[in-house]
């Protein structure tokens, strides 16, 4: 594992990716920096990977990607409040940055995929831990950035890449560069309060739709109303509102 000094040279945040780690092969950059941040590891510590073979999503799913392809990284961050709205801030960075970098327009699928049309381009999966009574935030992010179709063969869910939406390959650590402090501003943003979930919404194609929830309780259909304040994804069932925090969740082409 290499310290990335001259990509930290060329950062442009105050925080985030100092220090900046750079590996060839790990299981999992959330696990990792999981461990870093028990033993006092700095916010804004990040660590990025070429390769993952233990990669996760939520849920416990494998998060897949061939070496050197795509942009595997973990952010730790120590919020002080609105923890369960960062998967929510990072889609929206993510969402901005391939739409003002690449001209990719993205959409948001609650609570952490980036979507073109039905296709995954991005994941992101927040873990926390407790260190010394405090909140540690993991921010793990999995960009598609130059996969091709044959990549993704046999996969269950659709994916797609930033080199098959625009037909040409990205430099990763570009792309990095224009995350960072774009992230860094949200994030900033979101411990003042003054970052809004309009931002989500705006992206999103789920509100108002009829959806289907499957959660750890059993699966149900449902109309999703909104975003609470607190991440929780609103859903109307009959007559009730339900607050879902944690669930597979999908449009559905007809009405419950």
């Amino acid at each position: 594992m290499m310290r990335r000094n001259d990509l930290e040279t060329r950062l442009t945040t105050t925080s985030f990716g100092r220090p900046l780690y750079w590996c060839d092969t790990i299981d999992s950059t959330n696990r990792e920096l999981l461990e870093w941040a028990i033993r006092g590891a700095e916010e804004g510590t990040l660590l990025v990977a070429d390769e993952q073979t233990a990669g996760r999503g939520r849920r416990g799913r494998r998060w897949f990607a061939p070496p050197g392809t795509g942009l595997l990284m973990s952010l730790l961050v120590r919020p002080q409040r609105a923890a369960g709205l960062l998967p929510l801030m990072t889609g929206v960075v993510l969402a901005e940055t391939f739409e003002a970098m690449c001209g990719v327009p993205a959409t948001l699928k609650w609570p952490n995929d980036v979507l073109v049309g039905d296709r995954k381009l991005a994941g992101i999966l927040v873990e926390t831990v407790l260190q010394r009574g405090q909140q540690a935030a993991v921010i793990g992010m999995g960009i598609n950035v130059n996969m091709s179709a044959d990549d993704f063969a046999g996969l269950d869910t659709p994916a797609t890449s930033l080199r098959l939406e625009t037909g040409h390959t990205w430099d990763r650590e570009a792309l990095l560069l224009a995350i960072l402090p774009r992230l860094e501003t949200a994030y900033q943003a979101l411990q003042t309060g003054s970052w809004s979930l309009d931002a989500w919404r705006s992206r999103t194609a789920i509100l108002g739709r009829p959806i289907r929830v499957m959660a750890e309780d059993g699966t149900w259909n449902g109309i999703a109303l909104d975003v609470a304040e607190d991440g929780a994804l609103l859903v109307q069932v009959g007559d009730a509102v339900r607050a879902v925090y944690a669930a597979d969740v999908r449009v559905r082409s007809f009405s419950p």
